[in-house]
């Protein structure tokens, strides 16, 4: 697995959170809103990280697990603490 393959993945999960936390304390969007900004922002962060070539370099199997569980955890905290 590639750190770029990791990275995507961290954007897709905080993306979800923070486009959520928007809708649900700041301002009450639209779904059709809500997705097309997701998507936007999703799309935006992915070509992004594209431009990095330092992120083409391979990531240890035990590094992946440990990234994504951490991720997965911080992502049911944030959805726990913020109440969303």
């Amino acid at each position: 697995m590639k750190r770029k393959n990791l990275v995507n993945g961290i954007i897709l999960a905080f993306s979800v959170v923070l486009i959520r936390f928007i809708d649900v304390r700041i301002y009450d969007m639209n779904l059709v809103v809500t997705l097309l900004i997701l998507a936007a922002l999703i799309y935006g962060a992915m070509r992004v990280v594209e431009r990095f070539p330092s992120l083409d370099q391979p990531v240890s199997k035990r590094s992946s697990y440990i990234v994504n569980t951490l991720v997965i955890i911080s992502i049911f905290l944030a959805f726990f603490i913020f109440k969303l």
